[in-house]
């Protein structure tokens, strides 16, 4: 375009630019000295005046970059933080008068126009800003200042006082965000793999999304995350799209969920917000399921069928406790009650089993064996059952309420010899089910004991196998 075509309110310009938060402001100053990779950064506040200093080896080498906005030295490079060359202009434009004193030259703003002189520095930049400012505003400017994660190599000081980094919790490579681009000097939206490092917030400071260390919002994920490449901004640069921060929010859970999270962090809203509006992979929200419910959970479904579930030992999830859409999300590799009491239907009229001889003398062992490794009175019984349509045999269960173990005489467990491997193993495995309905760390650490103990008791007397297997033990 013809440079003539457009002229701009100075004065509209200025009131836009006032609009804006003084911190906000600031942090345009403070991602160019970062883009700059300067050792130091200090910033000075009186009740009148602020002063930014750098050390930059070069200071500005275009001295229209201080004034001409729109013009930009790095709209083009993704791993630079500003890109549309009104930043420092705005931070001008917000002042009653302001200095910009770089290597060669001084530039001075002030109510009669702007002023350029040669000076004789070499290197590093600094700027004045004057007006009367608040003491609310100054000190939201410091607080937001003080919230950056300077690079690892550069020094940032605010009004003295060195904004330390916060503690490092994670670093997730090769995570494919949108960025922004400058093609052929249109902006663009582009995919490109970053990497995203999770900090622990400091006491009573808020969880805040940042773009290569510059803080943009708040949000509701209980960790700093920065990403180290330009994220899409509203106008206003102080906050992300929405579809951004659900993107990677998902990326987050999808890489944590294994490892890194738990329970409570897994009831955390913006997980259920993640599970019930971006389409996560199946496998995602099964490892979700497997960890954040019970053992045995289902779907809440109908209110008879709710109940029958409870009554099969299900833990149900009721429907009102989830979003529409989270519930269809589990319901993608959960079931729901009224199909769990339809495939358990068989199950009703299972075929309880009178113990002959051997399955009597091994229950008798079993018994005396949890009060002597688990101090625990349990009861056992035995069933028979087939095996499903999909081929699966049910060896044994536990009921936790009623301290009871069944065991199915249609298995392949040895009711003649419970220290058989296989049988033990099964026999252990429900005993400390009966402390931990789940397959987590408890009943990994309950089943570790119970066999350790057993162990142990054999060891000490070796009498005690000859007694396990003959079940001479009074019950």
């Amino acid at each position: 375009m013809k440079a003539s075509w457009f002229e701009i309110s100075h004065h509209g310009w200025q009131n836009l630019s006032r609009g804006r938060p003084l911190g906000r402001l600031l942090l345009e100053a403070v991602q160019n000295a970062f883009d700059e990779r300067v050792a130091n950064v200090d910033i000075r506040f009186t009740s009148s005046a602020i002063t930014i200093e750098d050390d930059n080896e070069r200071g500005f080498e275009d001295r229209r970059l201080i004034y001409t906005v729109f013009l930009s030295a790095k709209r083009q490079d993704p791993t630079k933080r500003g890109r549309l060359g009104r930043g420092l202009k705005e931070l001008i434009a917000a002042m009653d008068t302001a200095t910009v004193e770089t290597a060669g030259v001084t530039v001075r703003f002030s109510e009669g126009g702007r002023t350029e002189e040669e000076n004789t520095r070499t290197r590093g930049t600094r700027l004045v800003l004057e007006r009367a400012f608040t003491t609310r505003e100054l000190d939201e400017a410091r607080e937001l200042l003080r919230s950056c994660i300077p690079p690892r190599d550069v020094c940032l000081r605010v009004d003295g006082r060195e904004a330390t980094r916060p503690k490092l919790l994670l670093t997730l490579p090769s995570c494919e965000l949108e960025s922004v681009s400058v093609v052929d000097g249109v902006e663009r939206a582009v995919l490109s793999n970053t990497t995203v490092s999770l900090y622990e917030p400091r006491r009573d400071q808020e969880a805040q999304l940042f773009e290569m260390g510059i803080p943009i919002e708040g949000w509701d994920v209980p960790w700093h995350v920065d990403i180290a490449q330009r994220v899409p901004l509203l106008d206003g640069r102080d906050a992300v799209k929405d579809a951004y921060k659900l993107n990677l929010k998902a990326f987050l859970l999808e890489s944590m969920i294994q490892r890194y999270l738990d329970k409570n962090d897994l009831r955390a809203d913006w997980v259920l917000d993640v599970i019930g509006r971006f389409p996560l992979k199946s496998t995602v929200i099964d490892a979700y399921v497997s960890r954040a419910f019970p053992r045995g959970a289902v779907l809440g479904g109908s209110r008879r069928a709710n109940d029958r579930a409870r009554q099969l030992n299900a833990h149900v999830i009721e429907s009102s406790g989830v979003s529409h859409s989270a519930y269809l999300a589990f319901a993608r590799v959960m079931e729901t009650a009224d199909d769990y009491v339809r495939r358990r239907a068989k199950e009703f009229e299972i075929e309880h089993v009178e113990p002959n001889e051997e399955q009597a003398r091994f229950a008798r062992s079993l018994k005396w064996l949890a009060r002597e490794i688990a101090g625990s009175v349990i009861r056992v019984n035995f069933f028979a059952q087939d095996p499903s349509d999909s081929g699966l045999l049910e060896d044994a269960r536990a009921n936790r309420e009623l301290r009871l173990l069944s065991f199915n005489v249609r298995g392949p467990l040895r009711y003649d010899d419970i220290l058989d491997p296989y049988t033990l193993g099964v026999a252990l495995h429900e005993l400390a089910h009966l402390d931990s309905a789940e397959h987590d760390y408890r009943f990994i650490d309950r089943l570790q004991l119970l066999a350790g103990q057993v162990t142990r008791l054999i060891a000490e007397d070796p009498t005690v196998a000859v007694r396990l297997r003959s079940g001479d033990f009074q019950t």
